[in-house]
């Protein structure tokens, strides 16, 4: 599944899962939740558009086209299916929420679950280090951050400066969704649970302040994992609160079901 979408239609399935990437990411950052998504629910985990291609593909994308795709995905998801679950990393989760909101369909909507929300980007030392070594230097295999960041990299990067201005367009748009977004989190009645990571190095740890003006949203951090990376115990933390919504949802859907599926005696 690299850098391309993964699509898994079940016959009959009542729940799907749409996974929504973030800002140069891919599919993969997902990949160590695949396991727990039970085999008869659909699959959707998607690539945005300028995503999996060039530095030219990315410099050519947009917001707009971002917005459009994932209002698509949505409206089609939710539309198939009884019950939908979102998993988002990062920009995903800001594009993911204004979606459904937009769309009216919360109440499709049995749970959503957030990595990184980027409500309040930033861009300091620790990003533009390991951009310069994602570009310029060989990958190191003691460091488990690098390892990270460039498997979950959405984008082929090269050497060619000159070739990125193309993206700062692309990084202003993704601060004004980030304001957009904001102002919005708190009033937002949706079942979310958001983990933070402290040590993110382009998610300020401010992102989580609209969360917890929620009554809907579950908000916490993961004490010492970054953007990309996750250490194994904060891993299982993630892996723990996945399978609770899970089975949560899984148990509230059975009850449905069964309601809705009981024969009528006259």
């Amino acid at each position: 599944m690299l850098h391309q979408p993964y699509i898994r239609e079940v016959a009959d399935a009542r729940i799907a899962v749409l996974m929504v990437h973030g800002i140069l990411g891919s599919p993969r950052h997902f990949d160590f939740l695949m396991p727990y998504i039970p085999a008869d629910w659909s699959v959707y985990n998607i690539v945005l558009d300028g995503h999996g291609g060039t530095v030219r593909d990315f410099a050519r994308t947009g917001r707009k086209k971002w917005e459009a795709q994932v209002t698509r995905e949505v409206r089609t998801v939710c539309g198939r299916y009884d019950r939908v679950i979102v998993v988002a990393h990062s920009m995903g989760c800001m594009l993911s929420m204004n979606a459904i909101v937009k769309e009216g369909l919360e109440d499709k909507i049995a749970a959503m679950f957030f990595l990184g929300a980027a409500l309040r980007p930033k861009c300091g030392w620790p990003i533009v280090r390991m951009a310069f070594r994602m570009l310029f230097c060989k990958p190191n295999p003691d460091d488990p951050r690098e390892r990270a960041a460039r498997m979950r990299c959405g984008t082929a990067l090269h050497r060619r400066l000159w070739a990125y201005l193309g993206w700062i367009p692309r990084f202003l748009e993704l601060f004004s969704l980030a304001a957009y977004t904001s102002r919005r989190v708190p009033d937002y009645k949706l079942p979310i649970t958001v983990l933070q990571s402290w040590h993110d190095e382009v998610v300020g740890r401010g992102s989580i302040k609209p969360f917890l003006k929620n009554p809907h949203v579950k908000a916490s951090f993961l004490p010492m994992s970054s953007h990309f990376y996750y250490t194994p115990e904060d891993e299982r933390t993630i892996r723990l609160n996945f399978n609770r919504v899970l089975a949560d949802v899984q148990k509230k859907t059975k009850i449905i079901a069964s309601v809705i599926d009981k024969p009528k005696i006259f």
